[in-house]
């Protein structure tokens, strides 16, 4: 496989022209990805739908969207049913961006015909909040959220709360719309409550017994802010998104188990108010590795809720991306 870069590069934010060399230099690395993807995509034919999605993407962000909709159109004829709904999904936020919103409107009309996949529909979603758009915004995130509907007996488990981000979504847009909380929603509020609870518990002065093989990852919508408050290396210009941050770590996981000849790890998803919490109450420098370690030891020794890593190739992304691990933090352009 081709010598890998950045997998991610964010899009320019609102500071950044769209002709400084910031802007530039990630133009250059987003086309220079897509280019070896491409290449990779043949070289990995069982693999090629996921690939060429992530190839797509990093096409848009290197201002080539004809190309990129060239592989969504594609893909969307001959895929597998699942990535075909990826692939029309993902075309619409390019196409919005061309000005082309008969053509959005036409995808999402073709999806909510089909027996869409919770991924795809919570990316419409969330393209349709972001316009502001909520009323319809609710009725995706209610189709990406159907096989949990409200009212069920079974309680949402832990890993849901932290890998489907479309539950949280969901009661975002109701909360916005003025509409009182339902089952479901009461189920999200009070397990994410409960996990905040857990994470923010005052942590042992060490941890009990032995350490054990682990790892632990920034919630999703935390990641921003630990970039913000320094919890989070940047080795290079452009590593400072969400996106390349999951990819980094997932990487790092890789090589750790290779060095300790393990299977794998219990991962720990943490937040940045704990670990700065953490960081105060033992009087330590929350950036420093040790104490990072230790915060890590401390609360898996005090019973914080864990996920195994890797998940199955079929199951959701433990990054909670929306996606299947085999196509994304698992893909094999990550390797």
């Amino acid at each position: 496989m081709d010598e890998q870069i950045d997998p991610d590069i964010a899009k320019p934010t609102a500071a950044e022209h769209a002709d400084s060399p910031r802007a530039e230099r990630r133009r250059r690395q987003a086309l220079k990805q897509a280019e070896s993807l491409e290449r990779d995509a043949a070289a990995y034919p069982d693999e090629r739908e996921e690939i060429l999605l992530e190839a797509a993407a990093q096409w848009s962000l290197a201002g080539e969207d004809q190309r990129a909709l060239d592989i969504y159109d594609d893909l969307a004829a001959t895929a597998s049913h699942e990535d075909a709904q990826w692939a029309t999904a993902s075309q619409i936020d390019v196409l919005a961006k061309l000005g082309r919103h008969e053509d959005v409107e036409a995808e999402i009309a073709r999806l909510k015909r089909a027996d869409v996949h919770s991924g795809p529909a919570s990316i419409v979603a969330e393209f349709l909040e972001a316009q502001g758009r909520l009323e319809d915004a609710l009725t995706w995130f209610n189709i990406a959220c159907r096989d949990l509907p409200p009212g069920q007996d079974e309680e949402i488990t832990e890993t849901a709360l932290i890998v489907r981000s479309e539950l949280q979504g969901r009661a975002r847009v109701r909360k916005a719309l003025g509409l009182p909380p339902d089952a479901l929603d009461q189920q999200v509020t009070e397990g994410h409550a409960e996990l905040v609870r857990t994470l923010d518990r005052a942590a042992p002065s060490s941890a009990a017994g032995q350490p054990v093989n682990a790892g632990s990852f920034f919630v999703r919508e935390d990641v921003k802010r630990a970039f913000a408050e320094d919890l989070v290396h940047v080795d290079a210009p452009g590593d400072d998104d969400v996106a390349s941050y999951f990819r980094r770590v997932e990487k790092g996981w890789r090589a750790t188990t290779g060095e300790l000849g393990t299977a794998g790890l219990r991962i720990l998803p943490i937040t940045v108010d704990d670990v700065l919490k953490y960081g105060a109450e033992q009087g330590r420098d929350p950036r420093d590795q040790q104490t990072r370690a230790d915060h890590l030891q401390d609360r898996i020794a005090e019973g914080a809720p864990t996920l195994a890593w890797p998940p199955e190739r079929n199951a959701a992304c433990w990054c909670g991306s929306d996606r299947k691990y085999k196509k994304c933090c698992g893909s094999p352009n990550n390797r």
